[in-house]
């Protein structure tokens, strides 16, 4: 025995490594559409890149919700014989004590108990998690159009992503994830999705009101209106990042000699991006270097030394900004950054989530084994 629990851990292992493979592959193939993207908006974190890091998390979660409708399956077939027992005594008549042998071979036996016992190996605590949480969690949150649509954009997301990174069709997508048909792959998504949901209300009500009313004081500004002037860091095809502060830096130079913002646009129109983003708030979907000097920016000023983000260096101009806002009107606003900052902070703060949500839920597990692979699984997240 334990040298099997041995070879199924390093088999394990081994799938682990396979997925991160091919995870990482998608990052490859998305890092390379997100350079396509920065070339027209430099500053904006697309709604586009965000849905494909959603998606590209979630493949590590297929495999488990797959072995869990497996599991169920095997469940059901268990239970449908139990049901012809009650029917069929004559037939099936010890099945009840989980004795009674599912197949013969020759003098040998499998019964329900070893099958049972077997399964629990094979698919470990995990897969009963995924049954157990969307039991609560289907009660919880209820299926509607928005829920169908939003899982339904991100199966065809998997689809196009598979398609261009390793020209898979749909069937051969679902085929290489051990899925039977796509409504199996939708189950294992609204699992997904409804699990997300949870978290993303559990975050929200860790916030306190002090820790709302300390941002506001601190971080929350009026919209700014803006424009600015990007010098893109490109290490293999362009400007390294040296090279790119230095021009940067010329620029603002430029500007400071009296150099109008428009006559230096014109004049290094092919080393630079320039883009006006009318009025952002605090809470912009923007890199948050840029947001900064946004803030600390006075109207009718640029920054006085390039501003390095995620893109490369900027020059900003801050051209209007409106009063800060009552504190009532972003209070919610504040609530989902600071819940995002704690998101970032813990990266166990998922799991401890359905931990609570199966606390409160009262779950109680009649199998001793599970109960202790149970214990052993949350304390890895205290």
């Amino acid at each position: 025995m334990a040298t099997n629990s041995a070879k199924k851990t390093q088999n394990k292992k081994k799938e682990e490594e396979i997925k991160k493979e091919e995870i990482n592959d998608i990052k490859e193939a998305s890092d390379n559409k997100k350079k396509k993207v920065k070339e027209n908006k430099k500053v904006h974190n697309t709604y586009d890149t965000k849905k494909t890091d959603k998606v590209i998390n979630s493949l590590n979660k297929i495999d488990n919700n797959r072995n869990s409708i497996i599991l169920f399956v095997v469940g059901f077939l268990i239970a449908t014989l139990l049901f012809r027992c009650i029917l069929w005594p004559d037939r099936i008549a010890t099945l009840k004590d989980g004795t009674q042998p599912i197949v013969n071979i020759g003098d040998e036996s499998i019964t329900a108990n070893e099958l049972y016992e077997s399964l629990k190996e094979s698919y470990s605590i995990e897969s009963l998690l995924n049954l157990i949480d969307d039991v609560i969690l289907t009660n919880m949150y209820e299926e509607d159009e928005q829920m169908k649509e939003e899982i339904q954009s991100t199966a065809e997301y998997y689809y196009s992503v598979y398609e261009q990174s390793y020209g898979y069709t749909k069937e051969q997508f679902l085929e290489a994830y051990g899925f039977q048909d796509e409504e199996s792959f939708l189950e294992s998504l609204t699992l997904d999705y409804r699990r997300n949901k949870y978290y993303e209300d559990y975050a929200l009500g860790l916030v306190t009101d002090d820790e709302i009313e300390k941002y506001y004081e601190e971080d929350v500004f009026g919209d700014v209106d803006s424009k600015h002037i990007l010098v893109s860091i490109d290490e293999e095809n362009g400007l390294s990042d040296e090279e790119a502060k230095k021009l940067a830096q010329e620029i603002i130079e430029k500007l400071d000699s009296g150099t109008s913002w428009d006559d230096v646009i014109s004049e290094y129109k092919d080393q630079i991006i320039d883009e006006e983003l009318g009025y952002q708030a605090f809470n912009a979907n923007l890199d948050s270097a840029y947001l900064e000097e946004c803030k600390n920016l006075e109207v009718g000023t640029y920054s006085k030394s390039p501003v390095l983000s995620s893109y490369g260096y900027h020059i900003v101009y801050k051209i209007d900004q409106k009063d800060k806002p009552e504190l009532d009107s972003v209070k919610e606003e504040v609530r989902e950054v600071l819940a995002d900052e704690k998101k970032n902070d813990d990266e166990n703060l998922y799991y401890k989530a359905l931990i609570h949500m199966r606390e409160e839920a009262n779950i109680e597990f009649f199998d001793t084994k599970f109960n202790d692979a149970y214990n052993e699984y949350i304390s890895s997240f205290k």
